[in-house]
């Protein structure tokens, strides 16, 4: 089930093995294996790689369900183990994280020292796939993504900032309209980011084109290439605050209504979560 669902996963059944250390051959006959006790092809052989069937599909979520299983189980009996007595999975983008989560998590943490925390940091559409896919338990996203077939509460919210070097153009502006900056060089997140999916959604909506220069993975190297002179950068203003004194950069504020975002939590169904993921919900919707 491993190797199906890698192999779903990455399109390839090669890079699939290459992951969990098998040779090629060996994993395509237990797919092959697979597919026979199956009775149906489960993957559609493709010159450049596999999808899975529609039987695939079916075969994919209860292997997903399964594996989850798994990985819970292992977790709770090694929890048991070393005195620990919860194990909830969380996924978080980067903003969410910096404005107010790890604060959260810290204080929940030092109040249930018997609960161990599982963060992945993700962007908001690998967040939300995450949490879809029963491979976290929470999941806070920022709001500019539907969250399709997911529960849903608003979690606070913060603010875009646009970083500039003091020696730039645009550093005289305090505050400053998008339209005045939508011409320039930028330094981004990557696609899937809730940074990078506004920016290039305000822009279409002015008939305008984003020229991102350099994509960066992370707020701090943003902050290091807008202060390089290699385009600006759009963050948050959690992120920006620590780094403007160390890079020489001069925060303006968006004078723009979607400057001002809302974080979601989410979850696929309040009832079915377990006893320590229901604590840690409540807790965070209730700082």
């Amino acid at each position: 089930m491993q190797l199906f669902t890698a192999a779903c996963e990455l399109s390839s059944i090669s890079r699939a093995a290459e992951r969990l250390g098998m040779a090629s051959s060996a994993a395509s006959r237990r797919i092959q294996l697979l597919e026979h006790d199956a009775g149906t092809p489960l993957l559609e052989r493709r010159p450049h790689g596999v999808l899975p069937t529609a039987a695939g599909q079916t075969f994919l979520r209860f292997a997903r369900d399964i594996l989850h299983l798994l990985d819970r189980a292992d977790h709770l009996l090694t929890g048991h183990e070393a005195g620990t007595r919860g194990y909830v999975r969380v996924a978080s983008s980067s903003s969410v994280l910096l404005a107010r989560l790890a604060s959260d998590l810290s204080k929940f943490a030092e109040m249930h020292p018997d609960i161990e925390i599982d963060l992945e940091e993700r962007g908001t559409e690998g967040t939300l796939e995450m949490v879809r896919n029963k491979e976290a338990d929470i999941g806070l996203f920022v709001g500019v993504t539907e969250a399709h077939s997911l529960v849903t509460f608003p979690f606070g919210g913060d603010r875009l900032i646009l970083a500039v070097p003091q020696t730039h153009s645009l550093a005289k502006h305090d505050r400053i309209r998008f339209q005045e900056f939508v011409g320039e060089d930028f330094v981004t997140l990557g696609h899937g980011t809730a940074v990078r999916k506004i920016l290039l959604e305000q822009a279409g909506l002015l008939g305008a084109t984003v020229h991102v220069r350099v994509q960066v993975n992370s707020f701090e190297v943003m902050a290091l290439m807008a202060s390089k002179g290699l385009g600006i950068g759009m963050l948050p203003e959690a992120a920006l605050v620590p780094l403007v004194n160390s890079y020489g950069l001069k925060g303006i504020e968006i004078d723009e209504p979607w400057a001002c975002r809302k974080f979601l939590l989410c979850v696929r169904s309040v009832p079915d979560l377990e006893p320590p993921a229901k604590k840690l919900m409540t807790f965070l919707l209730n700082k």
